[in-house]
């Protein structure tokens, strides 16, 4: 399942925005071009994930945001991974900017599948060679081949 997720995720090398809200609406748009989302959803699916938001920051620390969204407009579960080369203020448990957004798009009816990759996600960010290493990557597909390799075989 991990595997698949990062086979489709749609990689954003470089996100330029100067907030959290437009940090988020830009990656929510890139999951509407690549067809993860219906373009007559992303208006409620962005109200939901920026009230998600509000409840608390999912700025998780070490540089690293997962944003997430479940809603039955969402058909399979995405990820968009986005840069951030100049860092955001997301109001993370750490206090420190943000360089790497996760923002996972899910269908309601599988939250074990959320679950699990939350999980996943966390433990990326837990690890500092991968958090070394995606700012670093040269393009998307280094970011995918490193996706794979920190996911080791089970993904």
């Amino acid at each position: 399942m991990i595997a698949a997720l990062i086979d489709s995720a749609v990689i954003l090398e470089s996100l330029e925005a100067t907030a959290k809200e437009e940090a988020l609406g830009a990656a929510l748009q890139a999951a509407v071009e690549a067809g993860r989302l219906a373009k007559k959803d992303l208006a409620a699916v962005r109200k939901r994930l920026l009230e998600r938001e509000a409840m608390g920051s999912t700025g998780i620390g070490n540089g690293i945001a997962v944003p997430h969204v479940k809603g039955k407009e969402i058909r399979q579960m995405s990820l968009v991974l986005a840069r951030v080369p100049k860092s955001l203020n997301f109001q993370a448990i750490d206090g420190r900017p943000v360089h790497t957004i996760f923002l996972l798009l899910a269908p309601p009816d599988d939250p074990e599948a959320h679950l699990k990759v939350l999980r996943w996600i966390s433990s990326l960010a837990r690890n500092p060679d991968f958090r070394k290493f995606v700012v670093t990557a040269k393009d998307a597909k280094e970011i995918r081949e490193l996706l794979h390799e920190m996911s080791g075989p089970k993904a």
